[in-house]
């Protein structure tokens, strides 16, 4: 940032030079125009005052010109291609020096020098090459005043009469655009540094924040724009156990596969740490997919030092993907968008592509019951904050959840209830202290009691959505057992809610299979004999059959070359 601002400042002190020395041009040529004695030859204009008065109105207009242009120009970018604005500006200085030229005439010493002055200008503002060919236009006019003036036609003798007018056209032209096309590099140079990360050579976080903006301005259906956050799996793991000097390598191989899949039209971006992102202007979901898996193959193909000692044996990255307007409107929506669904992939997991999915999505609210589900959404943000635990947990349970209800061929309503309900199942922990929900020990009697109540808290605060009716008895119901042996009303077998539980069975499988702050996790085929153990006691028998039937079918085949993907795309 200290780099962009200095550009910032210096950029901002060159167009105040350039400013004040185009008005000084502009200030001799107009003076220069009203000393014309042809111009005032008349009586009723041939007095001081009023060409005074003239000088200084047509002194205004050119300052208003060169202010305005100067103002606007200073916003744009360096790399800004030459416009009809341009050809404009420099074309202003040039019509009013030959104007005064052939309203001079032979009444001055000299008058053609007031064509050095568009010069100046034009090489100061657009380089060399652009001051050497205004210095031919100048020349050209000089032999076109000898003609109309009708003091000869011939070349040579014009060009050897103006000789020193020339040459002095040609070397400003040859130094200040120099001069220009330095600072101009110097300038960009100094950009490419504040907006580019040193290790991997992509755009760094300041470039992304400042651009996406300008890129979300110009999307619509027609054409979307797409958002990539992807992330390496393990790499805390591979720098701990190779060093940083090889993740700096694992980086750096990333970021050149980035700049070889992203075309121009968009770009790619350091995020930060091991996390990039690429911005996709005209690229819908499922381009976007399908761009994230060939990075993915890439990446997951290509061989690392030490990769075997990762825990999938390779080297992989996760992907989370949010277009715009599909998924969101403002630059913000889109980045935490696409960074849930990323956090999706890597909780769920890993080595995969998430595209954002939310499960309130589908919900028609107006009104004060919109304003009540987005103090719902915060109040989840809050508790995934307090308790690492539920930080992801709710996004998991709701998948294992789904499938269950899916493979049970459930109503689609009772689909999109239960979808509600797995991830609002533990909402009512907003009211316990961050402490309780990540004590390391095991809890007293007292605490025990006080967490059982976040079901009932969590059915209080969903009820106020009037709309979320259905998923009160879910959320109150999820800690039932089967055989009646649960809480907090004791009730057992169909009496439990259907959705109530599916949920009961997700929720004990994730707590199972992830790590708490007093127990290590489980593996999965622990835990699914864990599941099978306590079918009929805290879980539905029937449920547990099709859950573990659905768990085996995802486990993918370890054998060597067969490396299994799959693309989460809810719905």
């Amino acid at each position: 940032m200290k780099i962009q601002e200095t550009e910032f400042e210096r950029r901002k002190e060159i167009h105040e030079y350039l400013t004040t020395t185009h008005m000084f041009c502009l200030f001799v040529m107009m003076f220069a125009l009203v000393l014309s004695k042809k111009m005032f030859s008349l009586a009723n204009y041939n007095t001081t005052g009023i060409r005074f008065l003239a000088f200084f109105a047509l002194a205004l207009l050119g300052f208003a010109v060169i202010t305005s242009y100067n103002t606007k120009n200073a916003s744009l970018s360096i790399e800004s291609k030459f416009t009809w604005i341009d050809l404009l500006y420099i074309s202003f200085p040039l019509v009013v020096a030959v104007f005064t030229l052939f309203a001079v005439g032979t009444n001055s010493n000299n008058p053609e020098a007031i064509l050095v002055l568009p010069v100046i200008i034009t090489a100061s503002l657009l380089g060399q090459k652009a001051g050497l060919i205004m210095a031919a236009v100048g020349t050209f006019i000089i032999y076109m005043e000898n003609v109309y003036l009708g003091t000869t036609t011939e070349v040579f003798i014009i060009m050897e009469s103006n000789l020193i007018i020339i040459s002095v056209m040609f070397i400003v032209a040859w130094f200040t655009g120099a001069q220009t096309d330095l600072d101009t590099q110097y300038r960009l140079q100094l950009t490419k540094l504040a907006s580019t990360d040193f290790l991997t050579g992509l755009y760094n976080f300041g470039y992304f924040q400042e651009n996406i903006h300008e890129y979300l301005r110009n999307a619509s259906e027609n054409n979307p724009l797409a958002l990539i956050i992807m992330d390496i799996d393990y790499f805390k793991h591979y720098n701990d156990i190779h060093g940083h000097q090889a993740g700096d390598s694992l980086l750096t191989v990333l970021g050149d596969i980035l700049t070889e899949k992203v075309n121009s039209s968009g770009f790619a971006a350091r995020y930060g740490g091991d996390e990039f992102v690429i911005v996709m202007p005209n690229t819908d979901i499922n381009k976007a997919v399908e761009l994230a898996e060939q990075i993915s193959e890439l990446i997951r193909t290509r061989k690392f030092p030490g990769e075997e000692h990762q825990p999938e044996g390779k080297i992989t990255i996760s992907c989370g993907i949010a277009v715009c307007p599909t998924h969101a409107l403002t630059p913000r929506d889109l980045i935490k968008h696409a960074d849930q669904a990323l956090y999706r992939a890597k909780s769920l997991e890993k080595n995969k592509v998430e595209m954002y999915f939310s499960v309130f999505d589908s919900l028609d609210l107006e009104g004060d019951e919109q304003e009540l589900l987005n103090s719902i959404r915060t109040l989840v943000s809050v508790i995934n904050a307090k308790d690492r635990y539920t930080y992801g947990h709710s996004e998991r349970v709701t998948d294992h959840a789904l499938k269950i209800a899916r493979k049970l061929d459930l109503r689609q309503e009772d689909i999109h209830t239960l979808g509600y309900a797995a991830f609002l199942h533990d909402i009512g922990k907003i009211e316990l202290d961050r402490e309780l929900l990540n004590k390391v020990g095991p809890l007293s009697a007292e605490e025990w009691e006080l967490l059982k109540q976040h079901s009932q808290w969590g059915s209080d605060i969903v009820k106020a959505v009037k709309k979320l009716h259905p998923v009160v008895p879910v959320i109150l119901y999820h800690h039932e057992n089967y055989d009646g042996t649960g809480y907090p009303a004791g009730i057992k077998g169909t009496d439990i809610p259907v959705l109530a539980r599916i949920i009961r069975i997700a929720d004990s499988y994730d707590a199972m299979i992830s790590n708490r702050p007093y127990k290590k996790h489980l593996s999965i085929s622990a835990a699914l004999e864990e599941l099978k153990s306590h079918a009929g006691t805290q879980f539905d028998p029937d449920m547990v059959k099709s859950f573990i039937e659905i768990l085996k079918a995802e486990m993918p085949d370890t054998s060597p070359g067969n490396p299994e993907r799959k693309i989460a795309c809810n719905s």
